[in-house]
């Protein structure tokens, strides 16, 4: 069952409620028009929940997000010049919301031109088999013009409008399947 309806118990926080769900805190404040934090018991929320899948073609620059095993959305993205974006099976590990950018051990603050990542920033860890590799993750960019291309250092990137939808519709853990 993807859509469910939830009534909120004392003590619940949209944190906790995103967890047992299995979804994100931006998803449920969208679905059900929240603003901020504040939920009051016996209040009705519309879940969605489902298994998702990140799957990255290196080939066609695109990235493909499941729902249950069936196609959701494509996106067009930027991946790594001269084949530097890892392949192999990961997860999401963290979210950042404008996210600051390490690069050779400097940190470049969100909004100074410098920075690269774009409005957000998933980072992922290697499962299974996959070899650890450490800073890569899917993330924005003002560089539009990057997209479609092999032309990152190795991360994944989108247009900031789609990074930031696929933000608020993948939870920490989600699979990431990246291909060449």
């Amino acid at each position: 069952e993807e859509k469910q309806e939830y009534i909120i118990k004392p003590g619940d926080t949209l944190d906790a409620i995103s967890k047992k769900f299995k979804t994100t805190i931006e998803l449920i404040q969208k679905s059900n028009n929240i603003k901020g934090s504040i939920i009051r018991p016996n209040d009705k929320l519309r879940i969605f929940s489902a298994e998702l899948l990140i799957e990255v073609s290196k080939s066609r620059n695109d990235l493909v997000l499941y729902v249950n095993g069936r196609f959701f959305k494509r996106y067009q993205v930027g991946t790594g010049k001269y084949g530097t974006t890892p392949v192999g099976t990961f997860q999401i590990k963290d979210k950042i919301v404008d996210p600051p950018w390490w690069n050779e051990g400097h940190l470049i603050p969100f909004g100074t031109k410098e920075n690269v990542l774009g409005t957000r920033w998933l980072s992922i860890v290697a499962t299974g088999d996959t070899p650890q590799v450490s800073g890569y993750g899917i993330h924005g960019t003002w560089e539009n013009d990057t997209i479609g291309h092999q032309s990152s250092a190795g991360c994944v990137r989108l247009v900031n409008s789609n990074v930031e939808e696929l933000f608020m519709l993948v939870p920490i853990v989600t699979k990431v399947v990246i291909n060449e």
